[in-house]
C-alpha cells in the first residue's frame, strides 16, 4: 500500500509511520515468534543513551569523588642531610598539620586527588600531587644566607669566626663571611672569635648579614712591688665596672671613650689611657693612708687648713679627711644637687672654690676624703618638708622632727628618697677629684631605736622595724652608693662604732659587721678607747681601756680583721686626738697616747690610721717622720 507525501507551506510532509504484519510471522506476543524490528530498536537506544550518559557523567565528575579516602602518612627531611624537620607545615586539601620531632606526619583519611603542600622555615616550599603515593618521603631545600663577620673597631673582616646556633649549619666561604643554612628568620646565632667579645646576633632575613664583634679590652692589675697579681680592684670609666679576678685580669664590655680609674683597696688609685692596644697591663702602688681629719669649719678655717697642710710635709702624715656635709647636713661647698639648695644645705658653704682646694691638696701629693654624715642631718630633718619630700624621723606623738641628745635631727633611714640625696651628693663629690668617699652615721641613731616597742620616743615611715629591716636599708643604701661612687671613679669607706668588731648582731644601728666589710673598700671603725664604756668584753674594763691606748685599739683591729678575714675588708680605725671626756675620766691624752695607738692599729695589720680631733689644732704630736 503506497503512501505520498503532502506539501505543505514549508514543504513536505513525511508520512505517517505505518506499522505492517506480513502474514508469514506470527503476531506480537506469540511464544516462539520473532519480535517486529522497528519495535525492538527504541529500547535498545535508550539503554545505550544511560550507558553513554553515565560515562560522560563519569568523566565530568571531581576525581575525588572516584578515588577512594586512604590514611597518609609522610617524612619530611633536609635535602642536604636527610634529617627530619620538626615543625614543618603540611597541607593536603583542607587539612593544614605539622611535623613532630621525627619530622613524621599522619592523616587518617585523605583523598589522593588533593594538592600536597610542605614547607618549612628555612627551607623552599614544595608542591605536588599526592596521588598515587600514600607514603611520602618528602625533601625540602634549605634556603641559605650569607654573615659578614667585622672588626667592631676596625672594620675589617674577622678571619675564623665560630658561628653556631640550635639547628643550622655554618661554612666559612672566605675572611669573615660565614653562609648559614637553613635561613629561619628569628634565629639567634651566637658569635666568637679570638681576641673578641662573644655577640649574639638575630637573623631578620634577607641573603645577608653583617655582625660586629667588638675587641676584648683586657688588662691584669699587678702590685708594683712584688708583680704579684690583685684581686677585687675596681676597673671604672665612662659607664663602664670591671673587677679583677684572682689573677688580676679584668674585661671590658667596650673600649671607654675616657681614661680608667683602677681602683685597689690598699693602694694608690691609678689612671691609665685605654684608647690604645688591646691589653693593658697596670701597675698599683701600694699605700697607706694615714689622715687628719679637718671638720665643715676646720676646712674653712685658714690657720687651721694650713697647720694640718704644714704637719703632710714634716710628717708621716700623707691624706686629709674633709666634712662634705657635716653632722649639721651643712655642705662645705655649694653643691649643684637640687634638693640640698631647697632645704638650705647650700646657704653657709665654708670653701668658696672647691675645685681650687682640690688642686692643691693634689699638688703636695695628699690622697683626698670626701666625709658625709648621712642620716644625721639636721638641716634636711627640719626642711624636708617645705622641700616635698618630709624624711624626718618624728616624734611619737606630734609630727615635729625627733632630735638626738645633741638636739640634732636625724633623718629616715628606711626613706629611700634619702639614700638618693646622700648618694647624689657623692658622687658629685668622686666626679670633683676626691680619691674616697667616706660615709659616716650611715646607721640608725642609737637613741631611737625600736619606737614606742622599746619605749623610744622616735617614728619612722614603718611603724615596727626588726633587726633584719634595719641590716636591710643600711646594707641597699650602702650597697647602691659604693657602686656609684666607684662609676665615678673613687674609693668608699664607711665608719663603724669601735664596739661592732666586739659585738654581734646589727649593734641595734643596722650594723652588721661582715655585711658592712662586703660593701666598702675601707672599714673604718672608731676605736677611741674612751668610747669603751663597757670596756672590752673578757678583756679590759672601764676606765682600763682610757688607760690602755695600745691593747685597746690592737685588740679591737684585730678582732675586727679576724671577723671580716673571709671579705677581705681593708681596716684602716679612726684614732683618738682628743682627751678623754670630762664626765668619765678625763685623761688627757698624750704624744705617748697618740703615738701607742698608731702602733696598736699598724701592729694589727690595719692599712693606715686616721686622727679625730675635733678642734683641728693637732698640736700634741705622735706622729711618724716624714719617709
Amino acid at each position: 500500500m503506497g503512501v505520498t507525501a503532502r506539501k505543505t507551506a514549508t514543504g513536505l510532509t513525511p508520512p505517517p509511520t505505518v506499522i505492517t504484519r506480513r502474514a508469514d510471522r506470527p503476531p506480537r506476543g506469540d511464544s516462539g515468534r520473532r519480535r517486529d524490528t522497528a519495535a525492538t530498536r527504541q529500547p535498545s537506544s535508550l539503554w545505550l543513551g544511560a550507558v553513554i550518559l553515565a560515562i560522560l557523567g563519569a568523566t565530568l565528575a571531581p576525581l575525588e569523588l572516584l578515588l577512594p579516602k586512604v590514611p597518609v602518612h609522610g617524612l619530611v627531611r633536609d635535602a642536604q642531610t636527610a634529617e627530619p624537620i620538626s615543625g614543618a607545615r603540611v597541607q593536603l586539601g583542607q587539612l593544614t598539620l605539622t611535623t613532630d620531632t621525627d619530622g613524621v606526619f599522619e592523616i587518617e583519611r585523605a583523598s589522593l586527588a588533593d594538592p600536597l603542600q610542605v614547607d618549612a622555615d628555612g627551607y623552599a616550599p614544595l608542591r605536588s600531587r599526592l596521588w598515587p603515593r600514600p607514603a611520602l618521603s618528602v625533601s625540602l631545600v634549605p634556603q641559605r644566607f650569607t654573615l659578614y663577620v667585622r672588626d667592631g673597631e676596625t672594620g675589617e673582616p674577622i678571619p675564623a669566626p665560630q658561628v653556631g646556633a640550635a639547628g643550622t649549619r655554618a661554612r666559612i666561604v672566605g675572611p669573615g663571611r660565614v653562609e648559614i643554612e637553613p635561613a629561619r628568620v628569628g634565629t639567634t646565632l651566637t658569635l666568637a672569635a679570638d681576641g673578641f667579645r662573644e655577640a649574639a646576633v638575630q637573623y631578620r632575613g634577607g641573603t645577608e648579614a653583617v655582625a660586629d664583634l667588638q675587641p676584648r679590652i683586657r688588662g691584669v692589675v699587678v702590685d708594683s712591688t712584688t708583680g704579684q697579681p690583685v684581686a677585687g680592684a675596681s676597673v671604672t670609666g665612662d659607664g663602664l665596672m670591671a673587677t679583677t679576678q684572682r689573677d688580676g685580669v679584668f674585661e671590658l664590655e667596650r673600649r671607654p671613650a675616657g681614661p680608667l680609674r683602677v681602683l685597689a683597696p690598699g693602694y694608690r688609685r691609678a689612671e691609665l689611657d685605654a684608647s690604645q692596644g688591646r691589653e693593658l697591663p697596670v701597675q698599683v702602688e701600694p699605700f697607706q693612708v694615714r689622715a687628719l681629719y679637718l671638720t665643715y669649719f676646720g676646712v674653712g678655717d685658714r690657720a687651721l687648713r694650713e697647720n694640718v697642710l704644714s704637719l703632710t710635709q714634716k710628717s708621716d702624715v700623707n691624706a686629709v679627711v674633709i666634712d662634705v656635709k657635716g653632722d649639721r647636713g651643712k655642705l662645705t661647698y655649694r653643691s649643684a644637687v637640687p634638693l640640698a639648695e631647697a632645704v638650705g644645705a647650700n646657704d653657709a658653704p665654708t670653701v668658696t672654690n672647691a675645685d681650687a682646694l682640690l688642686a692643691s691638696l693634689k699638688q703636695r701629693g695628699l690622697y683626698t676624703i670626701a666625709r658625709i654624715a648621712v642620716f644625721k642631718d639636721d638641716t634636711l630633718a627640719r626642711n624636708s618638708q617645705r622641700a616635698g619630700v618630709d624624711v624626718a624621723i618624728k616624734e611619737r606623738l606630734s609630727d615635729r622632727p625627733w632630735t638626738d641628745g645633741e638636739n640634732l635631727g636625724w633623718v629616715d633611714p628606711l626613706r629611700p628618697e634619702v639614700w638618693a640625696y646622700n648618694i647624689d651628693l657623692a658622687r658629685e663629690a668622686a666626679l670633683l677629684g676626691f680619691d674616697e668617699i667616706q660615709f659616716d652615721y650611715a646607721r640608725f641613731p642609737i637613741e631611737a631605736v625600736g619606737g614606742a616597742a622599746t619605749g623610744s620616743q622616735a617614728r619612722y615611715s614603718r611603724l615596727w622595724i626588726t633587726e633584719a629591716d634595719r641590716v636591710e636599708a643600711i646594707g641597699t643604701f650602702l650597697r647602691r652608693a659604693s657602686d656609684e661612687v666607684r662609676l665615678a671613679g673613687a674609693f668608699v669607706g664607711a665608719d663603724v662604732s669601735g664596739s661592732v668588731a666586739w659585738m654581734d648582731g646589727d649593734n641595734g644601728v643596722g650594723h652588721e659587721l661582715t655585711m658592712l666589710a662586703q660593701l666598702v673598700d675601707y672599714l673604718c671603725p672608731t676605736v677611741y678607747p674612751s668610747s669603751f664604756q663597757r670596756g672590752l668584753p673578757g678583756l679590759l674594763n672601764f676606765p682600763q681601756v682610757v688607760q690602755q691606748p695600745y691593747t685597746t685599739v690592737f685588740e679591737s683591729v684585730r678582732r675586727a680583721r679576724a671577723r671580716t678575714a673571709e671579705t677581705g675588708a681593708i681596716m684602716r680605725p679612726w684614732l683618738q686626738y682628743f682627751d678623754d671626756y670630762a664626765w668619765q675620766t678625763g685623761r688627757a691624752f698624750r704624744t705617748a697616747d697618740i703615738d701607742a695607738q698608731r702602733q696598736g692599729a699598724l701592729a694589727a695589720g690595719a692599712a693606715g690610721w686616721m686622727m679625730w680631733d675635733p678642734s683641728n689644732k693637732y698640736a700634741r704630736g705622735g706622729f711618724g717622720a716624714r719617709p
